[in-house]
């Protein structure tokens, strides 16, 4: 008995993916498939301003459980000795390092992490996230999880 391989009669349509400066893109339906500076390196415009944090949503949205709660996924790539100012997060708070390392400050205490790490924090706690290197860039993914009516993260003064 021999078994007859399917006859798709179209082609599944693949998604073309690029690699800009050590990021993995493909292309957005509206057109716009790069970021900004991406597209101005291409096209040879010199006035990028590459050394700002770059900061993607991967994924927003609400939870299915009794108490309203939203998740938010955020993709960071942020220069050597960026900081955050002060501020707390209203709900859980997990940071997975991708490349480079990085420290948060909070109650006093500095705790530290590197690529293939996690920091994570509470809600309510003050504090500032940095990048320790002077040299490298930082590359993390932010998850919070917190209530769906008030924003995941509030300015301390």
């Amino acid at each position: 008995m021999t078994l007859a391989a399917p006859k798709h009669t179209t082609r599944p349509s693949r998604v073309r993916l690029r690699r800009c400066r050590g990021l993995w893109l493909r292309p957005r339906l509206d057109g716009a498939d790069r970021p900004a500076a991406a597209h101005a390196l291409r096209n040879g415009l010199q006035d990028v301003h590459l050394d700002k944090a770059q900061i993607t949503d991967v994924f927003k949205g609400p939870l299915a459980v009794d108490d309203p709660k939203s998740v938010s996924v955020r993709q960071y790539d942020v220069p050597p000795g960026w900081v955050t100012p002060m501020h707390e997060h209203t709900g859980h708070m997990f940071l997975y390092i991708v490349e480079g390392s990085g420290a948060m400050e909070t109650e006093g205490q500095v705790r530290t992490g590197a690529a293939g790490q996690v920091i994570n924090q509470l809600p309510g706690k003050a504090m500032i996230m940095k990048n320790s290197s002077s040299s490298a860039r930082l590359k993390f993914i932010l998850f919070q999880i917190g209530p769906e009516a008030s924003p995941l993260t509030v300015p301390v003064k």
